[in-house]
């Protein structure tokens, strides 16, 4: 069909309709479990925003524990480090700040990149982030972060060309 053979309206409404015009709700319910859902839950935020901290734990220490969380700046998952301060003993919180300067200096291809830190004085914690090294999907990611910034999407888009 096309319009020399058709009308003009006849042929503006033998067009199918967009997709973009479907307005149901897709069903997502498939995608995660409720374990994925309550691990991808926001549960924090930098001061300033730049990361998020999602409720999925990566491992704990004795003075520290670690939480998967998101760069919404480079679009990248990043490692959100927690030590309490409550549980340390004296000594060792001046050697923390000691060895948070260090990591701040170290630019090394095998030790992992240090990114940011910030005291929490409400909570007694000291946070710091630094890379992640793990595998996932870009859908993961997608699910995790709603809805990521034109430029991290164009930097994907770079990477995967």
């Amino acid at each position: 069909m096309n319009k020399e053979t058709l009308g003009e309206e006849e042929y503006r409404s033998s067009k199918p309709e967009l997709e973009e015009d479907y307005e149901g709700e897709f069903d997502h319910s498939n995608d995660f479990d409720d374990k994925d859902s309550e691990k991808n839950k926001i549960v924090e935020q930098s001061p300033r925003g730049r990361f998020i901290r999602f409720n999925e734990e990566l491992g704990s220490g004795a003075y520290k524990t670690v939480f998967k969380g998101y760069d919404n700046e480079t679009g990248c998952e990043i490692a959100w480090n927690v030590i309490k301060l409550q549980r340390l003993p004296a000594k060792e919180r001046k050697r923390i700040s000691d060895e948070i300067a260090l990591l701040k200096q170290l630019k090394h291809p095998n030790i992992i990149h240090f990114i940011s830190a910030w005291i929490n004085k409400q909570k007694e914690e000291v946070i710091f982030i630094t890379e992640i090294v793990t595998g996932g999907s870009l859908k993961r990611y997608l699910k995790k972060i709603k809805s990521p910034r034109l430029k991290v999407v164009k930097a994907w888009c770079r990477e995967i060309l």
